[in-house]
C-alpha cells in the first residue's frame, strides 16, 4: 500500500475584515499587517518540516500566506480556486452583528451546517475541497504538503478527518488566523481517506460549548 502523505491545513493570516468581523467568503481582500506577520510566524513554525510542496486558494490573503511558506523551503505556491472559503452569498461584507440581526436562525453554530442564502452550503465546500485534496495527495504519495485555506474550509475537510457530518462539525474548534492542522491522507480506491488529525497548538478538537 502507498504511504499516506501528511498534510499540514493551515489558516491563511488576518486581514481587515477578520478584525472587523465581517463575512468575506470569497471577497478577494489581502493580508493586514497583522496577517503578514502571521503569515511569516507559520513559514517558521514549519521550516523544521521536509515540505514537497505548498498549495493555497487563490484569494490574496491565502496565497500570500503560501507565498511566505514556500519560500522558506524554495518552493513555489501552487493555487487551486476550490480550496477557497464558503461563497457568502447574501452575507458577504456584512458583520457578524448585522448577519445576526437579519437572519436569527441561520448564524451562530446553524451556520456551519446551513446554506448561506444567495451562496454556498457547508456540503457543497465540503465536496469540491475534499476532491481538490484528493488531487493534491495523488500527486504527492507519501509526501509532506502544506495546504493554505480558510477558516470555514478547513472545518469541513477536518470534519470529513474526524468522521463527522456537518451538523456534527459545529462542535469543531475553531481555528485561528496563521493556526495550522495535521493530518495523514491517502487515496485508497479512489476515495480520500484522512486519520490522525491534530492541531498543533495542542487544543483538543472539540469545543466544551459548541456556543462558543
Amino acid at each position: 500500500m502507498t504511504e499516506p502523505t501528511m498534510v499540514f491545513l493551515v489558516r491563511h493570516g488576518a486581514t481587515a475584515w477578520n478584525l472587523e468581523k465581517r463575512a468575506q467568503g470569497h471577497a478577494d481582500i489581502e493580508l493586514n499587517d497583522e496577517g503578514r506577520r502571521q503569515a511569516i510566524h507559520v513559514a517558521n513554525e514549519l521550516t523544521h518540516e521536509q515540505i514537497d510542496a505548498v498549495y493555497a486558494s487563490d484569494l490574496k490573503r491565502a496565497r500570500d500566506t503560501g507565498t511566505a511558506i514556500a519560500a522558506a523551503h524554495g518552493l513555489e505556491v501552487q493555487t487551486d480556486p476550490d480550496f477557497r472559503e464558503i461563497d457568502q452569498g447574501d452575507w458577504e461584507g456584512l458583520t457578524t452583528e448585522e448577519i445576526r440581526g437579519r437572519w436569527p436562525d441561520l448564524w451562530g453554530p446553524n451556520r456551519h451546517y446551513n446554506t448561506r442564502p444567495g451562496g454556498e452550503s457547508p456540503l457543497q465546500v465540503r465536496t469540491r475541497a475534499l476532491a481538490a485534496l484528493a488531487r493534491v495527495v495523488e500527486a504527492h504519495p507519501g509526501g509532506r504538503i502544506v495546504v493554505v485555506s480558510h477558516g470555514g474550509t478547513i472545518r469541513w475537510i477536518s470534519a470529513e478527518a474526524l468522521g463527522y457530518d456537518d451538523y456534527r462539525s459545529r462542535r469543531i474548534r475553531g481555528l485561528g488566523n496563521g493556526a495550522v492542522v495535521s493530518m495523514s491522507a491517502l487515496v485508497d480506491d479512489g476515495r480520500l481517506v484522512l486519520s490522525d488529525f491534530a492541531r498543533l497548538d495542542g487544543n483538543t478538537t472539540d469545543l466544551d460549548d459548541p456556543n462558543d
